[in-house]
């Protein structure tokens, strides 16, 4: 895995998450990829369960999305790649700003793992 890897596939990933597409987010996971919301989230494993999580949350909840990737890092193993982000949107009524990190892993350049942790203010509009 590289950091070019990493910002390959997060460009997707924005690209898939502020058109709310969720076909073009299962082009950046592996077919049988995990997708975990947070730690203590269900993992979503594979197509069907990713792309039913991201019909049911992300196309119906979220509107006027922008992600905004920061900075990205690889463990000193190569196995397991971070991403710094940021995003605002529309959700349920009231504007949230989100900051956090993803940890990835991935098979070529397809995510086969993912887990985010992140933190979540929000404004009532």
């Amino acid at each position: 895995m590289t950091i070019d890897q990493i910002k390959k596939v997060m460009k997707k990933y924005k690209k898939a998450w502020e058109t709310q597409n969720s076909d073009l987010i299962l082009e950046c996971f592996t077919k049988k990829g995990i997708y975990q919301e947070s730690p203590l989230a269900k993992p979503y494993k594979g197509h069907i369960e990713i792309k039913n999580f991201w019909d049911r949350e992300v196309m119906k909840n979220q509107k006027k999305i922008k992600f905004h990737l920061g900075k990205c890092y690889i463990s000193k193993d190569g196995k397991t790649g971070f991403a710094e982000w940021k995003a605002n949107m529309w959700r349920l009524g009231k504007v949230d700003y989100m900051v956090g990190i993803m940890l990835i892993k991935m098979k070529g350049d397809k995510i086969s793992y993912l887990n985010e942790y992140w933190n979540t203010e929000s404004k009532k509009k």
